[in-house]
């Protein structure tokens, strides 16, 4: 469940807590399915792939004796939702953490989540003509990614509590990431997409030697709920966008977020994936 009644915070520990619910639904043999309508319908953006999950008319159950909810926000194992089993009516979880190497333990499994994710998901044709597009823009031999994430320390946009610098600390933060940026892209022989919830952070790369930018306005999924189609477009194809790199690189000083969004889009198709400290 992803309908607003409970915060889902960002676009990658929902695909989480989606891929967790659905690794425990293959492993006990019941039917899954994904209700996904905030602050947009997944729908616009990913359908499904190799398993359907879209609720079928008069499918889900509209009386509460009829459903048991389950709500795993900070449960660091699974152990509440297995008390559901053996299931006795439907159950709506919302759930935002990562627990497919527990269910693999549990039920003797190997599901991956890449493999996971693509039975579930593919992208709609706007989405995929959007990818397409800037495949095609960044280069046909290939190319590696660069991640930078600064929550709201460059004062871009509202993001729970996080403030921003001062305006010196700013600055200063900003050129030493653009120095590590630069410097991983000199000794790139392929193109370097780099991809950032900062726009301050893009618009001062996005003209340097060999770095691809995806133009569009970054907003966190959990906070902006009134916003335009394309803005939430911009999250899916930066994710999907990283899925197709050869090598992906988060990098980061000791005082900015280590995002999960690079990790996890790097498991899609089993990409390479690499951390860096800032000094």
């Amino acid at each position: 469940m992803v309908d607003g009644r409970r915060l889902g915070k960002g676009l990658t520990d929902r695909f989480k807590g989606m891929i967790s619910v659905y690794a425990l639904a293959k492993a006990i043999g019941a039917p899954y399915r994904c209700i996904y309508t905030h602050p947009v319908h997944l729908v616009n953006f990913l359908v499904p792939n190799a398993y359907n999950w879209l609720p079928q008319p008069d499918e889900l159950s509209k009386t509460t004796s009829g459903v048991r909810f389950k709500l795993l926000r900070k449960q660091h194992t699974i152990r509440r939702l297995l008390k559901v089993l053996p299931l006795k009516r439907q159950v709506r979880v919302y759930a935002n953490m990562d627990y497919l190497d527990e269910i693999n333990r549990k039920y003797n499994k190997q599901y991956q989540w890449g493999e996971l994710f693509n039975e579930l998901f593919k992208p709609t044709k706007v989405l995929e003509d959007r990818l397409q597009e800037h495949l095609d823009n960044i280069d046909s031999a290939g190319f590696i990614a660069c991640v930078f994430r600064f929550q709201n320390l460059l004062g871009d946009f509202k993001e729970y509590h996080f403030k921003p610098l001062p305006e010196a600390d700013r600055q200063e933060l900003l050129t030493k990431n653009i120095n590590a940026l630069k410097r991983i892209s000199e000794q790139s022989e392929v193109p370097v997409l780099v991809t950032s919830d900062s726009s301050t952070f893009i618009d001062a790369v996005k003209d340097l030697k060999n770095i691809y930018t995806i133009p569009g306005k970054v907003v966190h999924i959990d906070n902006v709920a009134d916003a335009e189609s394309e803005v939430y477009l911009k999250s899916f194809v930066d994710f999907l966008m990283l899925s197709r790199a050869q090598h992906i690189y988060s990098l980061g000083t000791e005082i900015m977020y280590k995002t999960d969004f690079p990790k996890y889009a790097a498991k899609v198709n089993d990409v390479p994936f690499e951390r860096i400290l800032i000094e």
